[in-house]
């Protein structure tokens, strides 16, 4: 081999050494590169899984604490209910507590033989009676409404009949035939009147 050859076949293999030098780099930065993006997708995935189950976890929370509220809500819905039915059924049960003492004297009374009893004893039981029943409507609020020689208010009166008096004005009430009745300044029941009516 020649001088000259010799120094081309070596020329060749510097070639050749360096050729393959930057792509063997290149190689190694694409496999490193892919490792990195494999690892990261998988790292991805892992996180998107714990999401989903810390996710799935407080889902089932929240329905659990749902449903116990809409419980405790039905169960104050049926107290209510029972409270109120209750409060219609015994809202007079205080004052019949009251009323019954006077109907059982009345009963008694009545139980009484004529020939052992006399008027003024009859008018003093009357008195007792009256008496407890005003203790009751004082301890109830009920206002007795008594509009003699009053105007007359068709809000807390009733006309029964109307009469003609020329010392009166009109509309004047002029008998009082029964009371009537406020509770808690409600009329519960009015009074029954003559009324004035001169024209």
């Amino acid at each position: 081999m020649s001088s000259d050859d010799e120094k081309l076949s070596e020329n060749s293999e510097e070639i050749t050494h360096i050729s393959k030098d930057p792509i063997d780099k290149d190689d190694k930065t694409n496999d490193t590169s892919e490792d990195s993006q494999d690892k990261k997708d998988i790292q991805d995935e892992r996180d998107i899984e714990v999401s989903y189950e810390e996710l799935s976890k407080k889902y089932e929370e929240t329905y659990d604490s749902l449903l116990r509220a809409q419980a405790e809500i039905e169960n104050i819905k049926k107290r209510v209910i029972k409270e109120v039915e209750n409060a219609h059924k015994f809202s007079i049960e205080s004052i019949l507590q009251e009323i019954i003492p006077i109907y059982d004297s009345l009963s008694l009374s009545c139980a009484i033989d004529k020939n052992k009893t006399n008027i003024d004893k009859v008018l003093e039981g009357n008195r007792i009676l009256l008496d407890m029943f005003q203790k009751i409507f004082d301890q109830n609020n009920i206002i007795e409404i008594n509009p003699l020689n009053d105007k007359f208010d068709p809000k807390y009166h009733q006309a029964i009949s109307t009469v003609k008096n020329s010392k009166l004005d009109d509309d004047i009430v002029s008998e009082v035939v029964q009371k009537g009745y406020m509770l808690n300044e409600r009329v519960i029941k009015p009074a029954l009147v003559v009324v004035i009516k001169n024209q």
